[in-house]
């Protein structure tokens, strides 16, 4: 069957549809198409081409350019697996019903749920539009897994703790140091709160996501989108490298020990870090981060309680309270406070809220935290010190820290 020019199919279903208008009143704005549609680093990852009968053709290299655009474009709202994230669910039993025709109208156009208007809005060309409605016809390619195995063949000590500095070497003060992300060379400057100078450079993974000091304010610890965590010593001069290591493909949260009290001095003993895919968690020794231990988070979801296959890990923080770290999971919609006080038996309590959990911050006690649930619209309250959902709050449209 011959596929009809995008304008000339767009005329003669819009009345019936009235897309084009609804595209125009949809609202996706600049600001929420990026933060929705943020790119996922996985793109090239490679991945074997799986070829759908009923689907239209494609060639190897329109199925390779078409995930570079999907990862890129798609996968932040739709899934890694396509079975729907905070976008709907792309998998073929619901494509090629639908037709290529019909699908790129709604990839040029876009829709009133939040669906960008990408060939009308210059993000695609027509071109673009018509190969991402051939390859969501296809099955989805699925991107490798990353174990223990493939985590170890990445872990590298640059400066082992035995030979780091034993007193702080340069005159900074550390506590008023600007971790700043340079995301596309894969960097981080630490600028001078002072001089508002940049101290050094440090190479660090893609587009790194978040910086988090240590519990004693020594280290510096990043983690880029595409899973490599590195460990900065601040005492040095200049602040460099330490150590480092890739726990998934792509990944959003670090974090490190802070418990101190009744139950031991566990400041710093452990690093955390969790991934979006594959979706897991991994417990790392807080001086070198080799891996100790990689936790799946493939589960059932809050309400329904359907399986998901690829609950990513969102933000992940270290209890005052206990010697515990909260790690929240976005599809499943549950806060995880992780006991590392024996990881051999590990022991994790599961807090149900709502789906989609993100990123939120502590209030001035460190008790309770408070994670927003962005696509459920809700912020959920975590009372870190009795280990339970202390409220769920329904909010404006996407709460965002």
């Amino acid at each position: 069957m011959k596929t009809l020019p995008l304008a000339r199919l767009a005329a003669a279903v819009v009345a019936a549809l009235s897309l084009a208008a609804l595209a125009q009143d949809k609202g996706v704005s600049k600001p929420e198409l990026n933060y929705q549609a943020a790119p996922l680093s996985m793109g090239t990852e490679p991945m074997v081409q799986s070829i759908n009968p009923k689907a239209p053709p494609m060639t190897k290299a329109e199925f390779d350019n078409a995930q570079t655009i999907y990862f890129q474009r798609c996968a932040g709202c739709h899934g890694v697996l396509r079975k729907g994230a905070t976008g709907k669910p792309l998998t073929p039993d619901l494509t090629v019903a639908k037709g290529t025709d019909y699908l790129k109208i709604f990839i040029a156009y876009g829709s009133p749920a939040g669906m960008p208007n990408w060939q009308t809005s210059g993000e695609m060309t027509e071109k673009e539009v018509d190969l991402m409605a051939r390859y969501i016809q296809h099955d989805p390619p699925q991107p490798p897994e990353f174990g223990m195995e493939q985590i170890k063949a990445t872990w590298k000590v640059i400066v082992p703790p035995a030979q780091r500095p034993t007193k702080k070497m340069n005159s900074y003060d550390i506590s008023n140091i600007f971790s700043t992300t340079l995301r596309d060379t894969g960097e981080v400057a630490l600028i001078d709160g002072a001089s508002k100078k940049i101290i050094s450079i440090v190479k660090t993974g893609y587009a790194v996501h978040i910086s988090r000091l240590s519990a004693s304010g020594r280290n510096l610890f990043v983690i880029g989108r595409d899973g490599r965590v590195n460990m900065i010593d601040l005492w040095m001069d200049p602040p460099a490298n330490v150590a480092e290591v890739r726990i998934g493909l792509e990944a959003r949260s670090v974090d490190t020990s802070k418990y101190k009290g009744k139950l031991g001095d566990y400041t710093d003993k452990l690093a955390i870090a969790g991934a979006y895919w594959p979706p897991q968690y991994v417990l790392m020794n807080g001086d070198t981060l080799e891996p100790i231990k990689v936790v799946s988070t493939r589960g059932m979801t809050v309400g329904k309680q359907e399986y998901h296959p690829e609950p990513r890990v969102a933000s992940i923080v270290a209890s005052h309270f206990k010697p515990e770290f909260l790690v929240n999971v976005k599809e499943t919609g549950k806060t995880l406070m992780v006991d590392y006080t024996d990881l051999n038996a590990l022991k994790t309590t599961e807090i149900g809220s709502a789906q989609f959990l993100h990123d939120g911050g502590w209030d001035s006690t460190k008790r309770y935290f408070m994670v927003a649930a962005n696509n459920s619209n809700k912020i959920a309250v975590i009372d870190a010190k009795e280990g339970k959902l202390a409220a769920l709050t329904e909010v404006g449209k996407i709460p965002h820290p």
